[in-house]
This record gives C-alpha cells, structure tokens and sequence, in this order.
C-alpha cells in the first residue's frame, strides 16, 4: 500500500481512526447543544430579571457609573463588545484589565496561528500525505470535498532520504508560530507594564503611601510608642513620616467579635421569625428590598411568646459583649493609635508596623531599600490596602509561620499522590483496548454500543477531568488561607500557583506519563527520553484536549453565565425542594445574595485557562482542529468574563496587576513543552537533522525569561519615579526622550521643580485662576469656594477612600442585628444602648420606631460594593 492510495485503501486502523472521528463530531454536537441552549436560557432569565445577572448596576455608590443594559433578549452582546479597555480599568480596575488581557492576547495569537496552519500549514500536510491533521483523523468535510470533486490523489513522500521531505515544514513552523508567540507576549507585557505605571502613578491613595515594615527591633518597640519609629525612619533620610500603626495581638477582641457576630446571627434569625419579611427582590424598576411589617401584630401563642423570651435573652448577652468591645475601644489612644499596655497585658506587640509616607515616591523608594544589615531586621515591604489584610495573621511568629507551610506543603504533596490514584483510571477511559485487557466484560459490553463507546472513550474523560479542575482549586485555596499570609491577594496568589501545579503535574504529566515507578526513575536517569515519551503521549491524547477545549470553551462558558450554583439551583430548583428556606432566612442573606456582587478569585479561575493556553500552543503545529478550538475557546471565554467582571462580579484583593508575571512564567513553560514536543515527534518519524535544528529555539526561550526577570519584573512590582513624576501626561511624556531634558510641554503642561503638576487635559478643566493645585497631591484646592476638589480617582483609589491603616475592630460601629433593607439603608435594632452613638441629624440616620427596650433605626451604610 501506498501513501497515495490513503483515501481509497484504509490502513489497518481505519476503525480506530473512525472511530475517533465519530467522537469528535459526538462531542462537537453535544458541546454546541449545551452552549446554544445555555446561552439562549441566559439570554430569557436575564430578559426576566436583568437585575439580578447585572447585580452591579444597583450600587450607586461608586462615581463610576456602568453602561446600562438593554431590555432586549441579545441586546446585551452589542454593549459588552463596545466596551474598551479604559472603561474596563474604569468600572472594574486594574486587575480586571490584566485578567481580560491574557484572553485578548489569546485571541491575537491563536488567531494568527490558526489562519496560518488553516491555509498553509495543513493543505502543505494534506497534499504529501492526505490527513489535514497530523494525529491521522481528517476532517470529514475536508474528506468529502476532495473524493466528491475527484481532486487528485496525495503524491507518495519521497522516502530517498532518511526522513520525507515534507517533514521540513515542521522545524519552519515550530520557528515561525514561536516568534509569533514571542512577539505577542511582549507586546501585551508591555502594554501591561504602561498601563499599570499610568494607572498606579495617578494614584494617591494612603496604600500607594504606606510600607509595612517586618521584624523591628524591640528596642524600637520598647516605649510603645509610634514616635520613636517615625523619627528612627526619617533619620535614614529615605523621606518623611506622615503616620504610623502599630501592630498588637488582638486576640481578645478577636474573640469578643466572633461571640458578637453569632449573637446577631442568632437574632437576625430570631426577628426574620418574629416578623412578617414583605420580600420585593424581581422587581426591575425598585431596588431589591426586604422589609419588616412592622404594624403587624402577631398571635399570641406560644411559639411567639418563646421567640420574644429568646430574643430577649440574646439582647442582654449582646448588650453585655457591646460593653466589653467599647470598654478596650475606650482605651485606644486615636491620636498615637496605641493601646495602654500595662493596664492591657493581654494584649502583646508584633513586631510590624505600617508607616505612612508623605508621597507615593517615598513609599516606592523606602520599599526598594535595605534598612539594617542584619537578616530578618526592618524588612520593607508594600503594604496591602487596608481591607485587604488578614489581621490575624500578624501574630503568628516567624516559625508558627514557617511551620504552617512546612505542613500545608507536606498536606500538598499527599493530595497529589492521591489524585495519581484518580488520574491513572482516568487515562484508562481513553483506550478502550486498556478498558477490555483490565475489564474483559465491561469492555466487550462498552464495545457493542457505538454512542456508548463514544461517550466512554472520548465524553466522560474531559467531563471527569474539568469536576476535578472545579473542585479541588477550592480545596486549596482553602489551605492557602491557613497559611499566614498577611493580605487576600497574596492568599490569591498563591492559591493560583497551587492550583496551576495541581493541573499541571497532576492531570498533565501525569496524563501523559503513566507508568511504573520504574518509568519515572528511566526519565530521570536519561533526560533525551522525555521528548520521546513526551511526543508519543502528546499524540495519544490529541483528541482527549479537542474535547477538552471544546467542552470547556463551546459548553462550559455559555454555562457559566447562568450562574448554576449562585441562581437557577436556589431560585429554580430551590423552590420545589425548600432549598430557599433553608439559606435565605434573614434580610441579610437576602442581601448578600441579591444585591452583593459575587467576588472574582484569580486563583480559582485563571490556572485552568492557561494550561488551557499551554496544550492549545503545544499541538499548534500539529493539529488545526486544537488551534481552531482554542481560538473559539478565548473568544468565548473573553466574551464572558468581561461581561461578568463588568456586571457582576467585583475582585475586591489589591493585587494591582501582580498576577502577569505569573502568567507570562507559565507561558513560556508551555513554550519550552511545545519545542521539546516538537523535537520529540521529529525524531520520533527518524528526522533528528530536523530536530536538532529545532533545539536552539529552547535556549531563546531562556533567554526570553531571563530578559524578563531583569528588565520586565521591576517594572511590574513597583512605580518609576518618572510615573509618579507626571502620571496625567503620561502618554506624551514616555513616547519623547526629549522630553527628558524639557520641563515645557508642548500641550501647556509644565512639570515643576517642586513636584508640582500645572495640566491642561479634560482631568484638571475647573483649574483656573483661583485654584491651586497642591504639591505632590491629587487634589486641588479652590480659594473662592473655599473647599477641596478633588481629581477623577480610580476605582481602586475610591475604594480606598475614608479608610487607614487602623485595627478595624478598634473604630467599627457596634450595629445591631439586622431585620430589613432596601440597598444600602438597613433596618436594625438598638437596645437602649447606643442611640446617642448615631447622629440623627446626618442625613443617613432616621428613627423608625421606639419602644420600651429596643429602638428601631434606619441607616444608610457606606460600604464596598461587595458588602
């Protein structure tokens, strides 16, 4: 038989290859199905309730006003595609931006790689050797339109040589699709880069100004007081101080709070009990709303009688928990921000401290330099904004700390051994030859069935791989939580790298190299097998990633929209089995489920996207059909997250755009794997001239990360000095090294001596005659009016607003339980105690009603939008 007879005359595995085509087209039809009607589902409940799929558009509180959405069933999809990247920095922040930019970066890149394998590479591979794709499944219409047009059958390769000559198309493309990539990495690094040095350097926010400093000496604690370390810091002359917080163990109050907090949940419980909930949350024209009926009289039984009697008891227990928090909140002193030690001996002082400086350059600076020449003495670091940080992580000493990792670690590598054992049955499902040789009468019966070997072999083993890939990240995000970390974001981080590995090694690796412990010892001990094995057990499961891609891209995105877990099970399906009843009691769970935004996790949701993004790289050159796939997949999945990320979902950690460097580590992991696969497969088919020609391409790409970790890195961990210089002519001032030795600017700007800003753009129009703009600030003053103004500040900077680096515990208002709200007014009780704390004067304060132990208030909140 020859290779030009391929069409007529099918090899001995035409079965097989049948076979895998019919999985593939099973798999096509089954993921647009689940996609079409998810998206036509989404399109009919968001018609219905708008409100909730777009939960964002009903906090007023943010300046930032989102675009409203149209009332029509695919309206929707015109006014999320003419969103732009600044409107997303504007109403989502940065690290939305940077989150939308890995999908739009995928999109450019496999754009560009699928037009060219679709017509170059692959007619070049079918004209030699009749299969469109490399892993021998050919595209059936492809199939059809060349024995329908008697198109001339594929010339025989010229195997005169050691290898055929088409084959030198592989090397010629492996090149040319890496320095596509190449190009585009850096291209959108940089644009990252600029963008964020833009954003942060318009910013002046008390987290742009403020370092935490780490293990300071006791000498410097000693007196406690704040005073000494100011002047200390000052004296390095790396600026001046504008505040200081110490830091204490509060584990005391830590404790009076969570009693605090069972008991309004208790009561919260009680009154939602009490009292008849006149419930209005679907109605688009209002905003949701859960109100007490208050002139309800209820029976006087017996049940009511006990619930009056509980709620009773609760009030006192939690006027009495209220006594002891004012009681030590009476004993902070708000103007040194320290705490009488000796009258307070339960309370101990942590080395760190949280410094205040008077300009976001000086905090840049100070960050940036060592202060002692002893390790683990006065250590800098940029501090986490202050709603980011896990307080009670800062007791933990350096060991507890340290052994907390040791442990996590150690708890890591068990869950790993143990997923082997899930993963290893896992790639059973794969060869239904595998499944007869374990199971004789399993495969025999799976066998006889055409669609149920097509759901075993090629259905169920995507579907079981992404239930692991949505489980088990929560699990260790879980344990990243416990693992002392001082902020949210750094638990996100981490969390991300966590569940990367666990994808990675765990259902990648171990996927691809399965064997006896034997066989992983042989990998070691000769490192040129891997690229062998490697390449071999990459074309094994070709088709197990089509499906895995187009599950997860033309399925599972559609389906997220839908919000399964957070919508259609309680208010669908919740409705026929109580589920309702169950988790929505009070007006606070009806709150935080209708009215409080989802929180977005990068480390939940970004490893699995770019592994994605790795295997769609690593069998670019080889199979059209992934590349194809996986430009659908960003496509949709960019699609969906910038309308979730716009409309419903907030990410309150202050990661401020760490999380690319991250990605741009892991990309060029991918790289490396798609070069060592390539040069696997070429010696695989006996072309080791080919693939040695390949080989240079790996000592590129650690060139590549190595320019990145140089020159990149800094760059994406803290703000030029230049940045913060001139943030608002930041454009014009990057783009002309002129403008280096310049102070003038063409536009009228001019960049003063003493930091001072004098600008012309549409930020600063109301500047006139009468109004100064203050020196190293973002504000201006007006001398007529006699009052601040303030520049257009950004999300994250808003969010900022009001807030400091105070213990929160110390200042937060002891509200009490909740039993209505209408947006952010909240309906609550006080016992006696604790009227004279609200001025109801304030505009944001009413009293609804007095009785002889309780008073009813009504107060408006300002809280972040995910409270």
């Amino acid at each position: 038989m020859t290779w030009g007879a391929a069409l007529d005359d099918p090899p001995p595995d035409a079965i097989i290859i049948r076979g895998q085509q019919r999985v593939f087209t099973a798999q096509l039809i089954i993921c647009l199905a689940t996609g079409i009607a998810s998206l036509i589902l989404f399109c009919i409940l968001r018609y219905r309730w708008p409100h909730i799929y777009a939960v964002r558009t009903l906090r007023k509180g943010s300046r930032k006003v989102l675009k409203p959405l149209p009332a029509e069933y695919f309206g929707w999809m015109s006014v999320i595609y003419s969103i732009t990247d600044e409107e997303i920095l504007t109403y989502s922040g940065l690290d939305a931006y940077v989150f939308l930019a890995f999908f739009k970066m995928g999109i450019k890149i496999f754009l560009s790689l699928a037009l060219m394998a679709i017509f170059i590479l692959s007619p070049i591979r079918y004209h030699y050797t009749g299969n469109y794709d490399k892993d021998n499944i050919a595209l059936s219409i492809i199939r059809s339109f060349y024995i329908y047009h008697e198109a001339p059958k594929p010339a025989p390769p010229d195997f005169s040589d050691d290898f055929p000559t088409y084959l030198w198309v592989y090397p010629i493309f492996t090149y040319v699709f890496s320095t596509i990539v190449y190009y585009y990495i850096f291209q959108f690094t940089k644009e990252v880069l600029k963008t964020r040095q833009k954003y942060l350097a318009s910013q002046n926010s008390i987290t742009d100004r403020t370092i935490r400093l780490d293990g300071i000496p006791k000498k410097l604690l000693r007196m406690n007081n704040p005073l000494v370390l100011k002047n200390f810091i000052e004296g390095l002359g790396i600026g001046k101080v504008m505040d200081v917080k110490l830091i204490y163990d509060w584990t005391p109050l830590e404790k009076l709070f969570a009693k605090r907090k069972s008991l309004i949940s208790t009561l919260e419980d009680k009154y939602a009990s009490h009292y008849n909930l006149n419930i209005d949350i679907y109605n688009q024209n209002k905003t949701p709303s859960v109100l007490p009926d208050l002139n309800h009289v209820a029976e006087d039984s017996t049940k009511d009688r006990k619930i009056k009697k509980q709620i009773a008891d609760l009030s006192r227990e939690l006027v009495e928990v209220n006594l002891k928090i004012r009681d030590i909140q009476k004993k902070f002193d708000s103007t040194l921000s320290t705490i009488d030690l000796s009258a307070n001996p339960e309370f101990k002082q942590v080395s760190s401290a949280f410094i205040t400086m008077d300009s976001v350059a000086s905090a840049q600076m100070a960050a940036q330099t060592v202060l002692d020449p002893r390790v683990y003495k006065l250590i800098v670091n940029l501090a986490p904004a202050p709603k980011d940080i896990r307080w009670e992580n800062f007791k933990l000493s350096y060991y507890q700390k340290l052994t907390k990792s040791y442990l996590i670690t150690f708890t890591i590598i068990l869950s790993y051994a143990f997923i082997v054992f899930l993963v290893t049955p896992l790639t059973t499902l794969l060869d239904l030859k595998t499944i007869k040789k374990l199971f004789p009468a399993l495969g025999e019966f799976i066998s006889e069935s055409k669609w149920l070997t097509t759901f075993v072999t090629g259905i169920l083993p995507p579907l079981l791989f992404s239930l692991l890939n949505i489980l088990l990240p929560y699990f260790y995000k879980y344990l990243s939580r416990h693992q002392g970390y001082f902020s949210n974001s750094d638990i996100e981080l981490s969390t991300l790298l966590k569940n990367f590995f666990f994808i990675f090694f765990n259902l990648f690796l171990v996927f691809m190299i399965t064997g006896t412990i034997w066989d992983y010892i042989s990998y070691i001990s000769d490192t040129t097998k891997i690229a062998y094995q490697l390449a071999r057990s990459l074309k094994k499961l070709s088709l197990f990633y089509v499906d895995l891609i187009l599950l997860q891209g033309l399925a599972m995105f559609p389906v997220k929209l839908l919000q399964i877990s957070d919508f259609l099970i309680l208010n669908i399906f919740g409705k026929f089995f109580l589920l309702k009843a169950i988790f929505l009691k009070t007006p606070r769970d009806y709150r935080s489920y209708y009215y409080t935004p989802q929180i977005f996790d990068f480390g939940i949701h970004l490893p699995q996207h770019i592994m994605i993004f790795i295997i769609i790289l690593i069998y670019s050159v080889v199979s059209t059909k992934i590349v194809t796939s996986g430009l659908v997949y960003f496509v949709l999945g960019f699609f969906v997250y910038k309308y979730q990320l716009v409309y419903n979902f907030v990410h309150p950690p202050h990661s401020t755009g760490k999380v690319w460097p991250m990605i741009f580590r892991r990309l060029i992991l991918g790289i490396l794997i798609f070069q060592l696969f390539m040069c696997g497969t070429l010696a695989l088919e006996g072309a080791l001239l080919l693939a040695a020609l390949c080989s240079p391409l790996i000592l590129a790409t650690a060139f590549i990360i190595w320019n990145f970790e140089k020159y990149y890195l800094p760059l994406n961990t803290f703000i030029a000095l230049r940045a913060i210089q001139n943030p608002f002519n930041f454009d014009k001032e990057f783009d002309d090294d002129r403008l280096l030795i310049s102070n003038e600017q063409d536009d009228g700007a001019v960049n003063n001596t003493d930091g001072s800003y004098n600008n012309s753009d549409e930020e600063t129009l109301f500047l006139d005659e009468s109004s100064v703009l203050l020196p190293g600030s973002q504000s201006i003053v007006d001398y007529r009016a006699g009052r601040l103004k303030r520049r257009a500040s950004t999300i994250d900077e808003e969010r900022e607003q009001f807030t400091d680096y105070t213990y929160p515990y110390l200042i937060d208002p002891l509200h009490g339980p909740w039993i209505g709200f209408e947006g952010d007014s909240i309906s609550m009780v006080q016992y006696n105690l604790g009227l004279a704390n609200y001025d109801l004067e304030d505009g944001d304060t009413s009293m609804v009603s007095v009785t002889e132990h309780e008073t009813i208030l009504k107060k408006r909140l300002r809280v972040s939008e995910w409270e």
